[in-house]
């Protein structure tokens, strides 16, 4: 991957730059980027930048600065059982397609002898190298990565990991959390290795209005695990993202404590003020996202003008770094259009 410092890596590390940048939150829906390519006349012959049947080619004809990568989190790996259930790398159970709200992580004997969580292969690994390596500057790539309070309560089911907590059983759900955070701090560390040099943590904190656990906790259990990983990654002078759905105002400190660089979403509909955000906390962390997904589905193209306008009058204002973005993977019911006047009017502001 290059080394020129683009405007979003300039913006992650809080320098001024010419233009705001635009991230995107992940490959889009197939049927949304057909529906793009077919409004706007995009070129879809050029594939240079195919990885994993996907073509980066578009992303970058859109306009996007960044996107994350969701393909390396975890190698093949899970089990069967007899009742058309299964269990994942994760140790989630699933029905289907569907997820359970149940896990397998129920005592110290399993986390111990868990071997179904696979790293990437190097297969894998050296794909995504090659890409890295022909990739040009107009796009910069986020890997993303598996959080650690999602991945502990979805292996143990919420239900289990709120008994713990309640019954005081602390110690197993970090015995868990150690379990997580040690494969996800080798990961990092293979990632590295293909030329990686952003990574997201995804990992939803919040429900509307309200987060899963108390600050206070949450600081308990994972503040230092979370400080390890991003110690790793900014010795190598890298960034590193903190993405969670639904209401985490309450969180923006704890994170800068932590040291993450930037923040992504931030829910409106969730109950996250952005605007108070900006006030509060200046140029402490760059800020990514806001455009509801609401509002990019059922909103007009000059709703969506009118907000990303006010979005970047009020960042600016505050002395707020700022990446425009959906707040969520763009899905079939977002309208083209509405995908289009966030990235036309993000550019005209210098």
């Amino acid at each position: 991957m290059s080394r020129h410092k683009t405007d979003f890596i300039k913006t992650l590390s809080k320098e001024p730059t010419t233009r705001v940048p635009l991230y995107c939150t992940g490959y889009p829906d197939l049927e949304f980027i057909n529906n793009f390519v077919d409004q706007y006349n995009l070129k879809t012959e050029k594939i240079d930048l195919m990885l994993n049947n996907k073509n980066y080619n578009i992303i970058e004809q859109m306009g996007f600065n960044a996107i994350s990568l969701w393909d390396f989190r975890r190698g093949e790996g899970g089990y069967n059982l007899n009742d058309e259930r299964r269990v994942d790398g994760w140790g989630r159970l699933y029905k289907g397609e569907w997820y359970l709200w149940d896990g397998v992580f129920k005592d110290e004997k399993t986390v111990q002898n868990w071997e179904y969580l696979n790293f990437p292969s190097k297969e894998n690994l050296m794909n995504l190298k090659n890409f890295l390596n022909r990739a040009n500057v107009n796009l910069e790539y986020v890997i993303s990565l598996p959080g650690l309070f999602e991945k502990t309560w979805q292996s143990m089911s919420f239900h289990y990991f709120a008994k713990c907590l309640k019954k005081k059983n602390i110690e197993f759900v970090k015995r868990v959390i150690s379990f997580f955070s040690n494969y996800l701090k080798t990961l990092i560390k293979n990632l590295q290795t293909t030329g990686a040099e952003t990574f997201l943590i995804a990992d939803d904190l919040g429900y509307k209005n309200r987060t899963f656990i108390s600050k206070e906790m949450w600081r308990k259990l994972f503040y230092n695990k979370y400080k390890e990983i991003i110690n790793i990654i900014h010795q190598r002078k890298q960034h590193i993202i903190i993405h969670s759905d639904g209401y985490i105002s309450d969180m923006i400190g704890t994170f800068i404590d932590l040291g993450f660089d930037a923040i992504q979403s931030l829910e409106p509909s969730a109950g996250v003020n952005i605007f108070s955000l900006f006030k509060k906390f200046k140029n402490q962390i760059c800020f990514i996202g806001n455009l509801d997904m609401s509002l990019l589905s059922f909103g007009t193209p000059q709703e969506v003008r009118n907000y990303t306008k006010k979005l970047i009058t009020k960042a600016k204002e505050n002395k707020c770094p700022l990446v425009v973005s959906p707040s969520h993977q763009i899905n079939i019911k977002c309208k083209p259009k509405n995908i289009n006047a966030i990235i036309e009017t993000t550019k005209i502001f210098k």
